[in-house]
């Protein structure tokens, strides 16, 4: 019987299926929602994501010019934002 080799290239007597326990799946989907959502709050804290919107908009890479255009842009429409209280 001929075997297909593994990657060490020894041959592969059996295949092994994927052992999933349901109950794990759902607990994992259940965590790494929160956590996506918690990384993208704190993406948006931070500013990557407005970055991100920036270089998508102004269609330029990441670069230390493009990253002063995006910084000198956001001051200055957090300069024209009325402050509050």
């Amino acid at each position: 019987m001929n075997f297909p080799e593994c990657g060490a290239g020894v041959p592969a007597r059996e295949m092994l299926e994927a052992r999933t326990n349901p109950k794990k799946v759902s607990a994992m989907r259940g965590i790494a929602v929160p956590f996506r959502i918690f990384v993208a709050t704190l993406r948006e804290i931070f500013d990557e994501s407005a970055y991100e919107r920036f270089l998508s908009r102004s269609q330029q890479a990441s670069s230390q010019a493009a990253y002063q255009t995006f910084l000198r842009e956001s001051q200055v429409s957090r300069e024209r934002r009325p402050q509050c209280c």
